[in-house]
């Protein structure tokens, strides 16, 4: 997950970067629509919850009119819809529909720098949140004594 972490901050954020040099009204529809699914979805199931996060994600994608970053989904989506099953189960993770409205904002403003940060920082959040539900609790974390 770290890899796919690592590889998501390399890529989505210069997508977004690009998207938002370029982008449609139908590249906005496509946004908004999975962000309207995402907040939807957040009250719901956490299937619902990573599809809504996995479309919102594929847009900017479809909308560098790369076919080549189009294609990238196609391999990073496996990861992070697995990832958000786990962290939308929990119930003490934040609304994802900020930090994701942040990246349509800038999108919508076609402000580059802006996209691309908002981007890197909700992939930041996506890393923050998964490790807030797969941490270990303290005490099962520390040594435990010898055995007498």
């Amino acid at each position: 997950m770290r890899d796919l972490a690592d590889v998501r901050s390399v890529i989505e954020p210069a997508a977004a970067r690009r998207v938002a040099l370029h982008r449609t009204e139908q590249d906005l529809h496509a946004l908004r629509t999975a962000l309207a699914a995402m907040a939807r979805a957040h009250t719901h199931s956490s299937a619902d919850a990573a599809e809504a996060d996995a479309s919102f994600h594929r847009a900017p994608f479809n909308a560098t009119g790369n076919d080549m970053l189009a294609r990238m989904d196609l391999l990073l989506e496996p990861g992070p819809r697995v990832r958000d099953r786990v962290v939308h189960a929990h119930e003490q993770i934040d609304d994802p529909v900020p930090s994701h409205r942040a990246v349509l904002d800038a999108v919508r403003d076609q402000d580059p720098a802006r996209a691309e940060l908002a981007m890197l920082d909700l992939l930041a959040k996506a890393v923050h949140d998964l490790d807030q539900v797969t941490r270990a609790p303290d005490s099962a974390r520390r040594p435990r004594p010898p055995a007498p």
